[in-house]
């Protein structure tokens, strides 16, 4: 059911809509009040009440916002010297999300048009003409909900899968043995699927057994293993080694691979969230021990993010679409109802809580729902 706030109604459920009458507007945001010290917690962080000024500057926007997306690098944003930048104490949390624009002097971003980019934790955000400008209108495309757009084809799931897979270094490619870590989670899920779609043998990495059964049942891979389980998994899973691995995670298990990677392989690192929570910022991150067999292998590791890769974003989102309509792929989401669940999903998405997309809905412009994947995929 919907979790409530004190008064028996869920924060934030109705769109905002200031009149010539009433020139602000009610807000609720997360506010960051200490900085982590290991996991992230509830006691870090505090959701404040705020009215929003909507009588506005020249180029200024109000958007009441809808959908938030819970990101793992996020958490390296709490910590001093992140790569993302770092929010200062007594900040409003970052996140991805989209909203419409209730109030506009901007006649680039008017009333009424639908945007996503980088919204805050809060209900309502006012933005000035600079800020403004990071607002990208929401486009309308076949066979894709609001959602995809932080998901699917998302910045931080989907397109990230997809540069990892296909640009970053040479494809799988039929026969290759490929492991993704992380695998049950927004941008392993959707790797491992288009690995496994280039006829390569794809193992997932994902923590507890509905995950495991998860990736086999559900996305259909070739094994997975359970890394709280049995550490002898994964070589009986690859006994002649892996050619391709697609690492979210890190830390133990990126050593576990690549003692056992073969000649020519490919290690692609997007993120380590097994480190992301210690001082990540400061140097003191469990790095890879294995690292000789790279050199011994004749491999190469390499690292990116989306934003060295922009001038592929319009070919893999129209790939990704066509792999949409043809029904080859989708992504688990996990929706949490209202603005008061955003801490609480925090924690969740670092204590192994949700599979795929993990959401947070704050108005009533989407409904509330957990977005169960088919039981088998599509062919």
């Amino acid at each position: 059911g919907r979790r409530r706030g004190s008064r028996g109604t869920t924060i934030g459920r109705q769109h905002a809509e200031p009149t010539d009458e009433h020139k602000s507007l009610e807000c609720h945001r997360w506010e960051l009040v200490s900085r982590p010290s290991g996991l992230v917690s509830l006691d870090n962080f505090v959701l404040r009440k705020n009215m929003v000024d909507c009588a506005l500057n020249v180029g200024d926007v109000v958007v009441s916002v809808d959908m938030l997306s819970v990101d793992a690098f996020l958490r390296t944003m709490l910590d001093d010297g992140a790569f993302q930048g770092s929010i200062k104490l007594g900040d409003t949390l970052p996140a991805l999300g989209y909203g419409r624009i209730v109030a506009s002097a901007n006649p680039k971003r008017p009333r009424g048009m639908r945007v996503t980019g980088m919204l805050g934790v809060q209900s309502v955000v006012r933005m000035d003409s600079e800020k403004a400008q990071g607002l990208f209108p929401m486009p309308s495309l076949p066979y894709v909900k609001n959602s995809h757009l932080l998901g699917l084809l998302g910045p931080n799931a989907g397109l990230t899968a997809w540069m990892g897979i296909h640009a970053v270094t040479k494809a799988p490619r039929r026969g290759d043995v490929v492991v993704v870590t992380g695998a049950a989670g927004a941008t392993g899920s959707v790797a491992a699927q288009l690995a496994k779609l280039t006829g390569a043998r794809v193992i997932g990495v994902a923590g507890g057994r509905l995950k495991v059964d998860y990736l086999r049942e559900t996305l259909g891979l070739d094994g997975a293993v359970d890394y709280k389980d049995d550490d002898e998994q994964l070589g009986r899973l690859c006994p002649d080694g892996v050619d391709f691995l697609f690492d979210t995670v890190g830390g133990e298990i990126l050593d576990d691979v690549l003692r056992i990677i073969r000649r020519g392989a490919r290690v692609v690192v997007c993120g380590a969230s097994s480190q992301y929570n210690g001082n990540l910022n400061h140097g003191k991150v469990r790095g890879p021990s294995e690292s000789l067999k790279l050199a011994e292998r004749e491999a190469t590791m390499v690292g990116y993010t989306v934003l060295a890769h922009l001038r592929r974003v319009p070919f893999a989102i129209v790939h990704m679409l066509w792999l949409m309509f043809r029904k080859k792929i989708f992504l688990t989401e996990q929706i949490e109802p209202g603005i008061e669940s955003f801490g609480g999903a925090m924690v969740k998405m670092f204590t192994g809580g949700h599979i795929g997309k993990l959401l947070v809905e704050v108005n009533a412009g989407e409904s509330w729902r957990r977005e169960a994947a088919p039981l088998k995929k599509a062919e």
